[in-house]
């Protein structure tokens, strides 16, 4: 049964991606998956991330059980609206894909409730605790529920070539995590310093998150615009129609639970989810009353533990790259989640020494680096599905990674919470109190910022052990190559695989420059007065000349193979 053309917002010509290519754009690269997301987990670190908790216990001072249980609580809502929202996209059907839609809406509604989580009024406990849980659903039930689960789908859908999907992922991973954190980490806490905590400084806080908040539009706009879903366009036609029925959730469901691969890589997603909420909502706790006893003197420290501890991830695309294609994903993560394991165990068991724990933050974040491909190891999980059942699981799986990033960041801001209710938290009155936390508060602050990393690093290595789904990927992509075409020439239609489609392109673009190099010459003989059939002999000759030493060289390296 065919999908119905659609019409409406979508459909408009001025909300067509800019990308238009097979192959995968530099502009895609650094737009689409870098810059936008970049700036929109910078409003989210900013936002809901660790200043949020601070907010609630530093500014606002609210504290107790029922706020240390209501992250927890209030998944049971993320989790519904997250299944119905992976629903919503399967169904989706416009020209501009079934995910990049919803990543345009989401900006606004991000850009709304990011304000709301601040404007708690001054009034009563109970009235704050009911503003509280409001905007708190508001912002991680629908507004980042509705951004997370499409800009999860899109490295899966991007493209069925794994070294460009490769590149993504990593562009993708390196705008969300290191950039963001960086500067978030780096210039929040110098502006709180500067601001203050405490129930006076809440106005302050409400502009600045406030101003924060607004930049998730200009971040889903460039997401939107700078991206293209290859793999859902492969079954619209030249008409608009989207061939593809919409499978039954069951269906997805059981695909799912009965591949391993899908079940492990969730499994890792889970486990990094957890440990990194844990590591980044406890930082600058552990800053400022562990590796110092005030919140002005852990501010500096803040800084040198981003700026030291995260500097190694600037270099992961550089050097990961190389190391990903050489080895593989799988056997690089291994490796290096070791290394991070380790790097965790230094900090951990030398709290009191600054600068063996800046040794463990570098060797920690140099071991992290694979953590980049983790979006393009879901997407050769999702191909493996399609391979295994003939069709996709785009929308479960995409439901089941925004429950688990709302989850374990509930379940990471509820630990912090009963932590600090547990052990004895003294709440500093001003930037500047000295106050020296209870051992057992400093021991847990420790444990949340590398006790557990550690574990989940050691966990991360094990399964990739079993993640073997990277050496089956071209016998996959030449299976579903041939049953798309195979569908297509049932129906009477002429199919070209992702790669026939790149190769024609490339073949268009260097017949193009060809002619202009010849346009060019030409015009250059004429105003010099040379012959053009010589110069043309000449190019040719080097041409040749060049071809021939990239040829010896190639033979070169394959003899040394």
């Amino acid at each position: 049964m065919k999908a119905k053309k659609k019409t409406g917002l979508f459909s408009k010509r001025f909300m067509n991606s800019r990308i238009t290519s097979a192959n995968t754009q530099k502009s895609e690269m650094w737009l689409g998956y870098f810059a936008g997301p970049c700036l929109l987990y910078m409003v989210y670190y900013s936002v809901a991330g660790t200043y949020l908790t601070q907010f609630y216990t530093d500014v606002l001072g609210i504290a107790g059980t029922f706020l240390a249980l209501m992250p927890v609580f209030s998944k049971i809502l993320d989790a519904i609206t997250n299944i119905i929202m992976g629903r919503i996209i399967d169904k989706t059907r416009t020209s501009q894909g079934k995910a990049r839609p919803w990543i345009f809406l989401s900006g606004f509604l991000i850009a709304i409730t990011g304000c709301l989580l601040f404007m708690v009024p001054k009034a009563s406990y109970q009235v704050q605790l009911v503003w509280i849980i409001i905007s708190y659903n508001l912002f991680f039930a629908l507004a980042f529920t509705i951004y997370n689960m499409s800009h999860s789908l899109m490295v899966p859908l991007s493209t069925r070539n794994t070294k460009q999907r490769d590149g993504l992922a990593m562009m993708q991973s390196f705008g969300m995590n290191m950039i963001p954190g960086f500067l978030v980490t780096i210039i929040l806490p110098i502006m709180i310093q500067k601001f203050g905590v405490g129930t006076g400084a809440q106005d302050t806080w409400i502009r600045m998150m406030s101003t924060i908040s607004i930049l998730a539009i200009p971040a889903t706009l460039l997401e939107y615009y700078f991206t293209k879903e290859r793999v859902t366009e492969e079954a619209i036609n030249d008409s608009g129609e989207n061939r593809t029925e919409v499978v039954p959730m069951s269906k997805q469901i059981k695909a799912c639970f009965t591949d391993r691969y899908w079940l492990l890589i969730m499994g890792f997603i889970v486990i990094y989810n957890i440990y990194n909420i844990l590591q980044t909502n406890s930082m600058l706790y552990f800053c400022n009353w562990v590796l110092s006893n005030s919140v002005d003197g852990g501010t500096g420290l803040q800084v040198l533990v981003n700026a030291i501890g995260q500097a190694p991830l600037g270099l992961g695309i550089v050097i990961l790259w190389p190391l990903v294609h050489k080895f593989g994903k799988r056997r690089v993560a291994q490796v290096g989640f070791l290394a991070s394991a380790a790097g965790s165990l230094l900090i951990l068991t030398n709290t009191g020494s600054f600068t063996l724990v800046m040794v463990g933050l570098v060797i920690k974040s140099f071991g992290a680096l694979p953590t980049y491909c983790m979006m393009a190891q879901l997407a050769e999980a999702l191909d493996h599905i399609e391979w295994v059942n003939k069709f996709r699981a785009d929308g479960f799986s995409a439901s089941v990674y925004a429950i688990i990033i709302t989850v374990t960041a509930g379940i990471g801001q509820s630990i912090i919470l009963s932590g600090i209710h547990a052990f004895g938290y003294i709440a500093p009155a001003s930037t500047a109190d000295v106050i020296n936390q209870p051992p057992a508060m400093q021991t847990f602050f420790a444990w949340c910022f590398a006790g557990i990393p550690m574990i989940g690093f050691l966990l991360g290595s094990l399964i990739m052990k079993f993640y073997d789904v990277e050496d089956k990927v071209p016998q996959m992509t030449a299976d579903i190559n041939a049953r798309r075409k195979a569908e297509a020439e049932a129906r009477g239609e002429v199919y070209y695989t992702p790669e026939e489609k790149a190769a024609m392109e490339q073949e268009q673009l260097d017949r193009q420059a060809e002619e202009k190099r010849i346009e060019e010459l030409k015009a250059k003989c004429a105003k010099k007065g040379l012959d053009f059939k010589t110069e043309e002999a000449k190019y040719q000759a080097k041409l040749a000349a060049r071809r021939a030493k990239e040829e010896a060289k190639a033979a070169k390296k394959n003899r040394k193979k």
